[in-house]
């Protein structure tokens, strides 16, 4: 009867859970392969037995309430727990299974994410890998909580909460990109503080490429006029093409660009690290060890200290 109720526990969990994530009550059920009306009364059941709300049910979307997110937050780390014992029980075995979450924001022009994630699957066949996208910030606050193991992101080590290990993957090379005929398409290098006023087209707030250029630009004096915001990196680099505004790019993405577009080096340059990070000694399962080895591997220099 225990062992029935605690089943029962972890299914009301994994309920709450996906109604959070996919926000109703269908879709939750359409990803859980199960039908709504045992969604809601297991949902409904935990409420009950708590004693509080933990769902806000205004249509369209549901949300958590204040306590629902606090209870979510708490019910992630648990089931966490259950499959990291669930992975580690199987891996007595020899095999590495199980499931690996990781975060990246806009990708590097010199680093393909889609064939390490092939790679490391044809190396571990059993391993899930979750992809989640994010801004730095964002992905760096999931990692600290746990939310997931590991992340890609364009920061500086002295941007990471206590806690948090680093280690440098790759570094971007941002240029500034323009149409022809711009006065700066004469420059050898442009200085940084000669694009005060000018309109500029840029990845939105909070991205790691938009804070190494807005730090180099404040410490220049320069305060351009950003006139488009945008995370997708054709996005920006189309609007450069069509002649909207300068933008601070990648040179790669900018050379692989389908539109007559230049690059100009900034001066001084502009060279953000992209790094891979995950959250320190903390008991990480079987599949997200494999994954952290898998990608460290990349790194051009070794990490400075025990990657633990």
């Amino acid at each position: 009867m225990a062992l029935s109720c605690w089943v029962m526990e972890l299914r009301q969990l994994e309920y709450l859970l996906a109604v959070i994530d996919y926000g109703t009550f269908t879709r939750a059920a359409h990803r859980l392969h199960i039908a709504q009306s045992a969604v809601s009364h297991h949902v409904g059941a935990l409420e009950r037995e708590l004693g509080v709300s933990l769902l806000y049910r205004a249509r369209p979307t549901v949300t958590p309430t204040p306590a629902g997110e606090l209870f979510a937050a708490r019910a992630r780390r648990i089931m966490a727990e259950v499959s990291t014992a669930r992975d580690e029980a199987v891996s007595l075995r020899g095999d590495t299974v199980g499931q690996v979450s990781f975060g990246a924001t806009v990708p590097s022009a010199t680093l393909d994410v889609p064939a390490i994630i092939a790679d490391f699957r044809s190396a571990y066949p059993g391993v899930r890998v979750r992809l989640r996208e994010g801004t730095g910030p964002e992905l760096i606050d999931m990692v600290r909580d746990d939310t997931i193991d590991l992340a890609m992101v364009s920061t500086e080590p002295d941007q990471l909460p206590a806690g948090v290990g680093w280690l440098v993957i790759d570094t971007d090379d941002l240029r500034l990109a323009g149409t022809p005929g711009h006065p700066f398409e004469d420059y050898e290098s442009v200085p940084a503080r000669e694009l005060d006023g000018h309109d500029l087209i840029s990845f939105r707030e909070g991205a790691g490429l938009r804070a190494a250029a807005d730090k180099v630009l404040r410490a220049a004096g320069a305060t351009p006029n950003i006139i488009v915001e945008s995370n997708e990196m054709p996005v920006l680099v189309g609007l450069v093409g069509h002649g909207l505004g300068l933008a601070i790019l990648p040179v790669a993405f900018i050379e692989q660009s389908p539109y007559p577009i230049w690059s100009r080096p900034l001066d001084p340059p502009i060279r953000p690290s992209l790094m891979l990070i995950w959250r320190r000694r903390r008991r990480r399962a079987p599949a997200a060890a494999a994954f952290l080895h898998h990608l460290a591997a990349l790194a051009p220099q070794p990490h400075p200290e025990t990657i633990d």
